[in-house]
């Protein structure tokens, strides 16, 4: 199966790659991270999109390519539109029917009424996950979708990759600077690895037309996974401090509470690390 992968230099593309089946051929791309192997692709550039699709003629797509900061995307509305759904309807439209999987958010989600499963209501509060609910919808009139929505991942980066909080609590404390980090909203950190590994199962296994929500069952806060990110590595935890959300001059509303129902992957036989095994797991 030729699988392309849009997005191939992000956190998640890279275990993709580690994790990917035998009997998958793995094409994948880069936009301002440059990966040895792979094709520079700009979604927003049709020309671009018809292009590569023709030159891979993959049997299906995993879509991981979006601006990611949420603040960002609330002070800069019109670029990441056009980045976060316009990219993607250029790759819909240019793929004609060819399966495609879209990494979505847990920030589809208002966090007033967790847990969520995939068949609750979705009510972003910000204008990134507001976008991210637009390209869902987007991806829901294509014959053959999946969305997956991962949660809080965490692991080691591509050089120059984006950071992700695992390695910036481990930098800080390294370097022995504080760690301010907020005790009162709930993540469910996942391990990059095993989310690229459940991602395969969910292809091999799973339906089209479905989404699912992607995570570790572990519960817990920013000030929590430091804690255990420290104990790990054997760092001065006197450092990690917590902090209220409302001390914090984030521009965009963050929800409480997103956490999911994982019920679904349960049932499918899919059950992701806790964060202390996901760290000892981690290459």
């Amino acid at each position: 199966m030729k699988v392309l992968i849009i997005g191939g230099s992000s956190l998640l593309g890279k275990y993709l790659t580690i994790t990917k089946p035998t009997d998958v051929d793995l094409s994948y791309t880069w936009f301002t991270n440059h990966i040895d192997n792979a094709i520079h692709l700009d979604i927003c550039v049709k020309s671009q999109v018809l292009y590569v699709l023709e030159r891979v003629r993959p049997d299906l797509i995993i879509h991981l390519a979006a601006m990611g900061s949420v603040d960002y995307a609330e002070t800069h509305l019109t670029e990441t539109h056009f980045v976060n759904v316009v990219g993607v309807h250029n790759v819909l439209e240019a793929s004609q029917g060819t399966p495609f999987i879209y990494i979505s958010t847990n920030a589809v989600f208002d966090g007033k009424n967790p847990p969520y499963s995939e068949m609750s209501q979705c009510k972003p509060i910000n204008a990134y996950g507001l976008l991210k609910r637009e390209a869902e919808l987007e991806v829901m009139t294509s014959p053959n979708w999946m969305i997956i929505r991962p949660f809080l991942l965490y692991g080691i980066p591509y050089p120059n990759g984006r950071t992700n909080w695992y390695m910036t609590i481990k930098q800080r404390l390294e370097q022995g600077q504080e760690c301010r980090l907020v005790d009162d909203v709930y993540w469910q950190p996942t391990s990059a690895e095993d989310c690229a590994a459940a991602i395969w199962s969910i292809v091999a296994w799973g339906d089209l037309s479905e989404v699912y929500h992607v995570a570790a069952d572990d519960k817990m806060t920013l000030f929590e996974f430091g804690l255990k990110v420290a104990r790990y590595h054997s760092l001065d935890m006197s450092l990690i401090q917590p902090i209220t959300s409302s001390s914090l001059k984030g521009i965009a509303k963050r929800p409480v509470d997103t956490t999911f129902d994982l019920s679904k992957i349960h049932q499918m036989g899919i059950r992701l690390k806790g964060v202390e095994e996901g760290l000892q797991a981690m290459r």
